[in-house]
This record gives structure tokens, C-alpha cells and sequence, in this order.
């Protein structure tokens, strides 16, 4: 409530009324002020949280369980800069030497991205506390973090470890080049808050994507990326029961290639792996996006046609196998040959497990090994 004036009774000084008035006003003035400022601050701060809030529903929603590490990382650059009006975002990893290297950069101009990319960038010890995120804004010294504001060419900023199994896998770094109401205040903890969870939300999609890389790795040969024997057998489960549900024919080919050890034995086994792949390759090329090829051996290796009109397609892919491999394979500055002896297996003729498949396959592939090689033959019903 305004403070009513006293009076003074003094007539002939009016001119002390008046400064008494005027002193009034300019402390209500003031208070008014001040109740102004903080409106705006908590205005400030509320507007800061909402932010937060609505990227982190961007995130959950835009990131499914299947999101790839990178293009996660890529995301989240693009959603903070927008949302939380950030001029620069930076992902860094560590090497191996303990420094950091930019894997993602949003905001930067072309011309700026490559230097900064090519930076092997040293991290401040305040920098990696992961229950605290580092915030630097104009208030602070221009000699903090020096060299870390000026590799990122970023003055004002918040930097937030993103952690996995008590582990540093990156460093969340996002800021602004000035500080300038009402786009660009400076930043606060809000802010600090906001990209913590972000950090915190990407060490969840890169537990999932570590554990899917490894159940990945688990069913796949690393030398060929083909599914290996574990793989190749659940492949092969689901195109039976595709084939018992839909009551057509598959069929499944047990591959082994010939002169493959006089490779290994005269070449040696780098020359040995440079044929593998190459085999893989040629195979693959040959299959629709229905059928696969595994590697379930050294040189052993399994197609399954996922769906066939009749059994007699099975002999035209193995024939196409066989023609791949008539071309020598370039291994350093010389060329090595191998050819492939094929059996083939049709569901329902040759069995009705993938057991029962497999085994008719491969001995029909010894048939043709022990007949002389290079051919194809199909197991007996």
C-alpha cells in the first residue's frame, strides 16, 4: 500500500512537500522495478523449463529403440539448437591418446566444421564430472576454458559427459556465440538441466544400440558380415515356417568351395580371407531380397531360397553360383581360383526340419565332391 504523505503544516515551504512527494514516487518507482525483474526472471526460468520439457518429448518421440548411435547424436545436435535456442552443438568422443574428437557438429558453417573435426581437443577435469555440468557465460573469466571455448569456437556454453557402464562414451557440449535478450540470454541452470537429461537420455539409446550391435555380432560372421551358423539356422527356422504356412517349396543349398586349402596352404590365410569375402560378395549378388547366404564353416557355406515355384529353380541359382566363381579372384598382385560344390535340399521333399534339410544338403554336396567337383547335385527324396 502507497505510504500517504504527511503533512507537514509548513505553508511557506512548499518546495519541501514537494521533494517529500518526489522521493515517494521514485521508491515506489523502484519497487515496482524490482517486483518487475524477478517476473521476468521466473518468466525466464518457466519459459526455460517448458523448453526442456518439449524437447525431451520430441526425443522420446522421434528416437525409437532401434535409433543408430550416430544418427541419435545427429538428432539431438538439431533438436537443441532449435529448441533451446543454442547456436552450436558439439558431440566429442574420446581416443584412445585421452583427448577428444568432434564426431557431430551442428551450426557450423562448412569452412568451420573441417578445422574443428580435425581437432584432437584437450578436456578440462571440471569437464568430465558427470553429476555436474559445466556452465561457462559471459559472468565468468575469459581465461576459463580457454582452450577448450576457442578448439569448439564456442564462448558461452554447457558441457555434459554422456556416461555408459561408469564410462565416458561423449561429451555433450551446446552453446551460443553471444548473449543478447530476448533470443540469447545467458545461460542458466535450466539449460544445464535440459542438456543433462539429454545426455543422460542418449546413454540409454546407446546402451540399446551397443546391446543390439552385440546380439548382431553374436549371429554374424565378422570376416564376411554374413550370418554365421547361429544366424543362418534362425533364418533358415523362419523361411520353414514360411513355407509350411504359405505350402509352397524352398529349398536349402549347402555350399563347399573347392581348392580353397591349396589356397590357404600356397597363398597364405590373408589371401585366404580376401577369397572368402570376394566369395561372399559373388554370392550375394545373386540372391533376391527373400533368400540369404550364410557362412556356417571355414569354407562352408548355406543359401536358402526362400520361396521357389518348384524344385528345379533351386538348380538354376546353384548354377548361377557355380558361373560366379569362374572369374579369378584378385588377391594382392596375384589372382586365385576356386569353384563350388553345391547339394540342395527341398522342403517338403527332403524333410521337414531344418535338421532333416540341412543333413540331406550337405550329403548331397559330398555326392557331388566325391564325383568330381564343381557340380550341383539335389538330395534323394
Amino acid at each position: 500500500m502507497t505510504e500517504q504523505p504527511e503533512t507537514t503544516g509548513d505553508a511557506e515551504n512548499p518546495e519541501r512537500e514537494l521533494r517529500y512527494l518526489r522521493d515517494l514516487v521514485e521508491r515506489d518507482a523502484a519497487k515496482l522495478l524490482a517486483l518487475d525483474a524477478k517476473i521476468i526472471a521466473i518468466r525466464h526460468e518457466l519459459e526455460q523449463k517448458r523448453r526442456g520439457f518439449s524437447l525431451m518429448a520430441e526425443l522420446a518421440v522421434t528416437l525409437g529403440g532401434d535409433a543408430d548411435y550416430e544418427d541419435a547424436f545427429i538428432s539431438v545436435s538439431k533438436r537443441l539448437n532449435a529448441t533451446l535456442n543454442m547456436q552450436r552443438t558439439a558431440v566429442l568422443v574420446p581416443d584412445e591418446d585421452g583427448r577428444f574428437r568432434a564426431r557431430v557438429l551442428q551450426g557450423y558453417s562448412a569452412g568451420e566444421r573441417e578445422p574443428v573435426a580435425a581437432r584432437a581437443i584437450s578436456v578440462d577435469r571440471e569437464l568430465l564430472d558427470p553429476l555436474k555440468p559445466v556452465i561457462v557465460t559471459g559472468a565468468d573469466p575469459a581465461s576459463r576454458l580457454e582452450s577448450f571455448r576457442q578448439a569448439l569456437m564456442l564462448p558461452y556454453l554447457i558441457s555434459s559427459p554422456v556416461m555408459l557402464k561408469n564410462r565416458m562414451s561423449a561429451l555433450l557440449v551446446t552453446g551460443r556465440l553471444i548473449e543478447q535478450r530476448p533470443y540469447f540470454p545467458r545461460l542458466g541452470v535450466s539449460d544445464a538441466e535440459s542438456v543433462q537429461t539429454v545426455g543422460a537420455y542418449l546413454a540409454a539409446l546407446l546402451t540399446g544400440f551397443q546391446l543390439r550391435q552385440a546380439e548382431s555380432m553374436a549371429k554374424h560372421d565378422p570376416l564376411t558380415e554374413l550370418p554365421n551358423r547361429r544366424g543362418s539356422t534362425e533364418q533358415l527356422q523362419h523361411a520353414l515356417a514360411v513355407a509350411r504356412r504359405g505350402g509352397f517349396f524352398f529349398a536349402a543349398m549347402f555350399v563347399d568351395l573347392d581348392g580353397f586349402k591349396q589356397v590357404n596352404d600356397t597363398l597364405g590365410h590373408a589371401a585366404g580371407d580376401v577369397v572368402l569375402r570376394a566369395v561372399a560378395d559373388r554370392f550375394s549378388s545373386c540372391m533376391r531380397e527373400s533368400d540369404f547366404v550364410g557362412r556356417i564353416g571355414g569354407d562352408e557355406f548355406i543359401v536358402v531360397l526362400s520361396h521357389i515355384k518348384r524344385p528345379e529353380d533351386a538348380g538354376v541359382v546353384a548354377q548361377k553360383l557355380i558361373a560366379k566363381l569362374n572369374e579369378p579372384i584378385i588377391v594382392g598382385d596375384g589372382s586365385a581360383k576356386v569353384s563350388a560344390s553345391i547339394g540342395i535340399a527341398i522342403f517338403p521333399d527332403n524333410g521337414s526340419t531344418t535338421g532333416d534339410l540341412i543333413k540331406a544338403a550337405d550329403e548331397a554336396m559330398y555326392a557331388v565332391k566325391n564325383k568330381g567337383k564343381c557340380s550341383f547335385a539335389f538330395a534323394p527324396k
